[in-house]
């Protein structure tokens, strides 16, 4: 694996020009009600990068990527995605305070951050190439027919060539979650979030969408951030590993270091529940 110093430059000021697929977090707080969920978090992804967030449930993986998408807005610091402050505008003169921006402008924004959820929220009523070119027609504004193209494009590369005119109910859990993803990638978003994408599915078909998700990783090019409890997978895809606990980054580094030289307790705590599979030599999918 590369260093993960080298794979996380300084891309605080970056500007859309200078790497229109990173992402920057800087000093992100959240909050629901009194409970601060998010306390301070501080992450750059260069891109192309593949960071996998591994940590106990509870912890704020799934806010911090649903703040990314500007899904939850945050209360404290700021998101940058291509150089782009997510979700809100700075408040002219007044430094640091930040407008959120109309809908409409979320909304344009948010179709550059594609997520993948657990559930696959495909229509039911929807063949996987209507479900695919949806987005594409609706919100990039492409023709029926260019979106139509686009969407057996992304269908084949996921592995689905022959499914495209399947309605969901006559497709497995882990066909759906790969219609999921060729969905996001039909979006030609500069991000792609995986929030455990594979945790709904029988185990006999996590296989099959890791797989997926190892080839998008090994393409260099898509940005993505992959929350997952498959240890296996954070081992030997991921450029870089985070490890985060009550709200924040504790441990962060290449996956042999994460894995083979844990600094701290909490992770080697967390950790001990994967050992065996951790040191499993068998090929991820």
């Amino acid at each position: 694996m590369t260093d993960a110093a080298a794979l996380a430059p300084d891309l605080t000021g970056a500007t859309a020009s200078q790497g229109d697929r990173s992402v920057v977090v800087k000093d992100l707080h959240k909050w629901f009600g009194a409970f601060e969920v998010l306390r301070g978090v501080d992450l750059t992804v260069a891109p192309g990068e593949v960071v996998v967030i591994v940590g106990p449930s509870g912890s704020g993986k799934t806010t911090l990527l649903r703040c990314i998408n500007f899904l939850e807005e945050y209360q404290g610091g700021r998101v940058y995605v291509g150089g782009k402050l997510m979700g809100y505008r700075e408040a002219g003169a007044q430094a640091g305070k930040l407008v959120r921006l109309p809908d409409r402008d979320v909304s344009r924004a948010r179709a550059d951050v594609a997520m993948v959820f657990q559930a696959f929220n495909l229509f039911p009523h929807m063949t996987a190439l209507e479900n695919v070119a949806l987005g594409p027609m609706k919100v990039r504004h492409l023709s029926k027919a260019e979106a139509h193209e686009r969407a057996r494009t992304v269908l084949a590369r996921v592995g689905l060539a022959d499914r495209m005119s399947s309605y969901p109910s006559k497709l497995s859990g882990g066909q759906q979650q790969r219609v999921a993803i060729a969905r996001a990638l039909a979006m030609n978003p500069k991000v792609m979030l995986f929030d455990e994408v594979t945790s709904a599915l029988d185990p006999e078909l996590v296989g099959e969408v890791l797989g997926v998700m190892k080839q998008l990783a090994e393409s260099h090019g898509v940005t993505m951030l992959v929350v997952t409890h498959e240890m296996l997978f954070a081992r030997d895809v991921a450029d870089r590993v985070v490890f985060m606990d009550s709200g924040k980054i504790v441990e962060e580094g290449a996956p042999a270091a994460i894995f083979g030289n844990p600094r701290t307790d909490r992770l080697r705590s967390f950790l001990k529940r994967f050992q065996g599979a951790i040191q499993d030599e068998r090929p991820t999918v």
